[in-house]
């Protein structure tokens, strides 16, 4: 990967959309992450006239882990807590979210530990939410 590549990650659901975000959820918490915010982006956007069958966006983090990585270097705010995205699209459903390692060490190269263990954890949980 080039210095600085984001990479992102997409995985279909098998899964209603709000089947779908019920299994995000319960898989946030059983991988001992917490959903620190929310953005329910079909309801903003149907403001506009914008009719989506579902769009919303979830932070996902830790507060222990976030509490190191804030310590190394504050510009990590930016990347966590970690923005999972669920949208349907033509009758599918979807989970999406940059690695957050491809961000993190794009802040420092020292990240790249951490990075790469949340990774596998934001792997685990978009998985288990698409089954």
């Amino acid at each position: 990967m080039a210095k600085d590549a984001v990479s992102f990650v997409k995985i279909q659901s098998s899964q209603s959309y709000s089947q779908t975000v019920g299994a995000l959820k319960q898989a946030v918490s059983s991988n001992r992450l917490m959903v620190m915010g929310h953005i329910n982006q079909a309801n903003v956007l149907s403001m506009t006239g914008l009719k989506l069958a579902g769009a919303e966006s979830f932070l996902v983090g830790n507060p222990q882990m976030g509490k190191k990585a804030f310590s190394m270097n504050p510009a990590v705010g930016t990347v966590i807590p970690a923005r999972i995205y669920i949208w349907s699209n033509q009758g599918k459903v979807w989970i999406g979210y940059f690695k957050p390692s491809s961000l993190m060490t794009a802040i420092s190269p020292k990240f790249a530990k951490m990075g790469g263990m949340f990774d596998m954890k934001l792997h685990a949980i978009a998985t288990q939410a698409a089954r």
